[in-house]
């Protein structure tokens, strides 16, 4: 049998990956000292295939392969893989929001560094945001609306189409609602509300 871990080492006991987190943070560890991620870094997930029995195997129905085990990656503006967490179960571990811990633990090499982290509407929140801030670092992304600490007055703000309306709090994080199709919230604690137009430059194509 071809082994990652020693099955008698008793420090991983609790760890649902035991007999492979040796090999993991050995791989992460040369990931990491390949590449310095430059200013701009993004966390998002990814599903790798499998149908094998494990407790903590994930059904996501918008997944092409919709059965297999969750990665939490945090990756350069190249796609590289900086750092990544497998989802073994709910983690509470930081003593909050799931969401924020992996966050903070994903992102703990590059805090207090003034990097810009850029994340979807499962993690994005006030409180996230103001976390980063204290260990200088940005964040910009998108918001659920049923976020604690979102501005009544933004979220109950009626818009037009195209409109934007925008709140900052005194500790510079910026709350963005505009109206396209749907109402769509924003946090950015590097813009203002400012609008800028953008020229798109469509290229020819042969039919």
């Amino acid at each position: 049998m071809w082994h990652f871990n020693n099955n008698e080492d008793e420090s991983y006991a609790n760890d649902r990956l035991r007999k492979l987190t040796p090999l993991v943070n050995k791989l992460l560890d040369r990931f990491q000292m390949i590449i310095k991620p430059g200013s701009d870094v993004c966390i998002d997930e990814t599903l790798v295939p499998f149908r094998g029995r494990l407790r903590f195997r994930q059904y996501i129905k918008n997944k092409k392969n919709k059965f297999g085990i969750k990665l939490y990656k945090l990756c350069t503006t190249g796609r590289y893989t900086f750092n990544l967490k497998i989802y073994c179960g709910l983690d509470n571990s930081g003593g909050g929001n799931a969401s924020s811990n992996v966050v903070m633990s994903l992102m703990s090499e590059l805090l207090d560094t003034g990097r810009i982290l850029y994340t979807d509407n499962y993690y994005t929140s006030v409180s996230l945001a103001t976390q980063l801030l204290q260990r200088k670092t940005h964040l910009v992304g998108a918001v659920r609306s049923n976020r604690k600490g979102n501005p009544k007055e933004v979220l109950n703000k009626k818009l037009k189409k195209h409109e934007v309306m925008g709140q900052e709090s005194g500790t510079g994080i910026v709350m963005l609602k505009w109206k396209d199709t749907r109402d769509v919230l924003l946090l950015t604690t590097v813009h203002t509300d400012e609008i800028i137009s953008v020229e798109k430059k469509l290229k020819n194509r042969k039919l």
